[in-house]
């Protein structure tokens, strides 16, 4: 689960998306929240005064014994009107006798939600505002979401009325949440499909680079979809064609250089048989028949590079075990140690090739070889070890080099041509692994031959 939403295409776009749906609500409702504070406060601004002004006109039109009356009726829950003395210049008094107006409702709010604020100013209204008829005056109450006011009613008599309401106004709705994870879901139903349709292509191309890497067959990728798309398949396409087009050429000319080498090379070797000395001719035939055997294997390469062999499913470990018993009736030194089936896909004649070649240098320079395998998380290995002198490490890739032959540790009158494991090393390369050589502690040199998995 952390591997797709962290590194798939399908997961990091879902969460950029999720991430960019989540900041433009947080914003929205930031600007959502200011706008509705701002018209809540002035409805209930606006709501307050009118009411106000129509208490202080019935109060100036009723008679005095009346006033009681009309009071009683007007307060509400939230509101309170009472008729005392001007308010100071000070609003905190009449802050302290408006608050214990409100504590009298039948409902009071909590006294820690009426906390007296100071700082506060009256602010006269303007004619326009106040319809009340007299001059009035307001002051806002921010701690208690509320106002204050006071206006002449007439004989040095005053109005006062209190608003207060604690607390914020309510959230968003039910229905903008449920319209939000209907959109989430949405937006990651049509991510997921934008993804897939861009990825399916990339795991097209993916697959084909790994198959290309291991010298298989591939068809040509499909030049559909968006532009950026098809251009990439179209010159992956291309690099594909000029690839196998220069290994051709290659092993062409290799092969076409070894066979046209085989007739002077025989001319060579005829007349060096007419040579009367025979040391001379002794050493003249030796190293001619060197050459035919370097010019013959390197021939024998180039056949098989040029001929392509489907990559399929084998057992490793009967292939394993049928080669060191062909190795062993022609009375070479091998033993494996097998352990059970192991299904591998591979090009099995030429990785055959590449364990002889491996198994009958350790055999020669060892005297024996011990053959195993191991699989590991991501990849199936090889041992190939002998009892030989091994190789220092200075020389351990410079055996790979072609037609290198080690004099100081490996006798070069029991050798090969010294393509051996250059070409075993190009064909686990080709099949995606590689090949590699160390020094086992108990003595010997070991062989590993990395095969990694499809």
């Amino acid at each position: 689960m952390k591997r797709f939403w962290m590194r798939s295409l399908t997961g990091q776009w879902i969460t950029l998306m999720l991430l960019a749906l989540a900041l433009s609500q947080v914003l929205f409702l930031a600007i959502y929240r200011g706008d509705q504070l701002r018209t809540v406060f002035l409805l209930r601004r606006d709501e307050f005064l009118a009411r106000a002004a129509s208490v202080a006109r019935l109060l100036d039109a009723a008679e005095p014994t009346l006033h009681p009356g009309i009071l009683d009726a007007a307060n509400t829950v939230a509101v309170r009107y009472w008729v005392g003395s001007r308010p100071e210049g000070d609003p905190l008094a009449w802050e302290e006798q408006a608050r214990a107006r409100l504590m009298e409702s039948t409902r009071p709010p909590p006294a820690d939600d009426l906390p007296l604020q100071a700082g506060v100013k009256w602010e006269t209204l303007p004619l326009e505002e106040w319809k009340g008829g007299s001059p009035a005056m307001l002051v806002h109450l921010p701690d208690w979401n509320g106002f204050g006011l006071a206006t002449e009613i007439g004989e040095g008599r005053w109005l006062n009325a209190v608003y207060a309401k604690p607390g914020s106004p309510v959230g968003p709705p039910g229905s903008y949440y449920v319209s939000m994870a209907i959109t989430a879901v949405l937006l990651c139903v049509v991510t997921a499909l934008i993804a897939n349709r861009v990825g399916r292509p990339l795991r097209r191309l993916t697959d084909a680079a790994e198959k290309l890497g291991r010298g298989e067959e591939t068809d040509p990728l499909p030049e559909d979809g968006a532009d950026d798309i098809r251009r990439t398949a179209t010159a992956f396409n291309r690099m594909q064609s000029r690839l196998k087009r220069y290994v051709e050429d290659r092993t062409g000319m290799m092969a076409a250089i070894s066979h046209d080498l085989r007739t002077p090379i025989t001319s060579l070797r005829l007349q060096a048989e007419f040579v009367s000395d025979d040391e001379t001719r002794d050493k003249l035939v030796a190293t001619l028949d060197e050459m035919k055997a370097i010019t013959e294997a390197s021939l024998a390469f180039a056949r098989e590079e040029a001929a392509s062999e489907a990559t399929r499913s084998v057992d490793m470990e009967a292939l394993l075990e049928s080669l060191c018993e062909d190795l062993s009736q022609l009375g070479w030194e091998v033993e494996f140690v097998g352990s059970e089936a192991m299904p591998w896909r591979c090009r099995p004649d030429s990785l055959r090739r590449a364990l002889r070649n491996v198994i009958e240098n350790a055999v020669r320079y060892g005297g024996e070889a011990t053959v195993s395998m191991k699989l590991g998380a991501n990849a199936l290995e090889i041992f190939v070890d002998d009892d030989g002198p091994g190789i220092s490490e200075a020389d351990r890739e410079r055996v790979f080099a072609p037609f290198v032959r080690l004099e100081s540790s490996r006798n070069r009158a029991t050798g090969g041509t010294g393509l051996g494991l250059p070409i075993a090393r190009t064909i686990l390369r080709n099949h995606g692994g590689d090949l590699v050589l160390a020094n086992r502690k108990e003595g010997g040199l070991r062989a590993v031959l990395h095969l990694p998995r499809d």
